[in-house]
């Protein structure tokens, strides 16, 4: 045999080689097309792990929204009884300028002005404790909104798995697909759900945040007695 033909056959060896591959790569190993995997596929133990951690991060949000209800009542119980105290106290001031007690009346005013100066303190703290509620409020909303999305995720994980076992066409593998497309569909809208909450929980964040600095602010001119 020459050396020509050695080379043609050679060639034509390998033409059929990739010929070969090619047909094995088109052919679906799993009988699962994964070009409409619209949600990346996951391994269900870490989907299960998040799962629980989100069940408990809407108890954890529903306890801290319950502790920060119980301080706005404090709050507001003890805004009405300093209210009260300024009262006696002016009554007081008006009793000391009767009597020309000056040296009573001002130290009397000093008192008078350090209440009025807690009430404002008392009634920041409100307002903070009011933005903490709205915020674990969200919380736990988003937390809600997250187990839901991973609850269908799982579910797709598993319809994912039994599709793997199915073999390629038949009318159980067709029904197989369109259950996994709407859930999917339902696991893509769940995660837009969770995405925007979680975008609410931010801005919240910022508010609750906003809350502090001025509480900050205001408790630190009570100390300086401005």
């Amino acid at each position: 045999m020459t050396r020509s033909m050695l080379l043609v056959l050679s060639l034509l060896l390998g033409a059929q080689t990739l010929v070969a591959q090619g047909k094995r790569k088109a052919t679906p190993s799993s009988g699962f097309d994964s070009f409409i995997m619209l949600v990346p596929p996951r391994d269900s133990t870490t989907i299960k792990k998040q799962l629980r951690s989100a069940t408990e991060a809407v108890t954890l949000a529903e306890t801290r929204r319950e502790q920060a209800e119980t301080m706005v009542l404090g709050a507001r119980a003890r805004i009405e009884a300093k209210k009260v105290e300024i009262i006696r106290i002016k009554e007081r001031v008006d009793l000391a300028k009767r009597e020309n007690r000056d040296a009573d009346r001002l130290g009397l005013d000093a008192e008078r002005k350090a209440a009025e100066r807690e009430i404002d303190l008392l009634k920041r703290r409100e307002e903070l404790r009011q933005a903490e509620i709205e915020l674990e409020t969200q919380r736990a909303e988003l937390a809600a909104l997250t187990r839901k999305a991973l609850e269908l995720e799982l579910q797709l994980a598993t319809r994912r798995a039994g599709r793997s076992r199915t073999p390629v066409g038949g009318a159980g593998g067709a029904s197989l697909d369109r259950v996994i497309g709407e859930l999917e569909k339902q696991t893509l809208e769940a995660q837009r759900a969770q995405a925007a909450s979680n975008i609410d929980v931010a801005d919240r964040e910022i508010r609750m945040i906003d809350r502090r600095l001025e509480l900050l602010d205001a408790q630190q001119k009570v100390l300086g007695g401005k």
